[in-house]
């Protein structure tokens, strides 16, 4: 009759805690996706500074406190899509974004406060701007469409 040695023994206590936190470290990517929604940016002004986004999760928070931010660069396209994560527990976003074209991490603005820089936002944003009711869209899989301005 052949006896084994316990696993522990074999690879030592240290070895199996380093494969047990690496087995964890692979899983959890998988787990974030439930936390996530794709996003496709439309209009965007390719190899031009920085996409800047922000999610936010209700209408108390709309303009306050973000659930979530994403800065990217603007790529090659004029179609951008990405994974924006961090919304767990939400289920309906309202996002807003910019193009920041001179990469100074803020929308440029004329003298009377109307955007130089494109910018755009989830839903239907109104002839003054978005709004937590005209930017929300519900978080149910589907891909969440932003046409920047020109």
């Amino acid at each position: 009759m052949k006896t084994t040695a316990p696993l522990s023994t074999v690879l030592g206590t240290t070895t199996l805690a380093l494969l047990s936190a690496a087995l964890l470290a692979t899983a959890v990517p998988a787990q974030a996706q439930d936390d996530c929604a794709t996003v496709e940016v439309q209009n965007v002004r390719p190899q031009q500074g920085q996409l800047m986004v922000v999610a936010y999760g209700s209408a108390e928070s709309y303009r306050k406190k973000p659930v979530a931010r994403l800065r990217l660069p603007a790529g090659d396209a004029a179609t951008l899509r990405f994974q924006l994560c961090g919304l767990a527990g939400s289920t309906e976003v309202a996002l807003t974004l910019f193009q920041d074209l001179d990469s100074d991490g803020r929308m440029g603005a004329n003298i009377v406060g109307m955007p130089t820089e494109p910018w755009g936002s989830s839903g239907s944003p109104g002839t003054f701007g978005p709004s937590w009711e005209t930017g929300r869209v519900k978080l149910d899989g589907s891909v969440i469409v932003v046409r920047m301005s020109s």
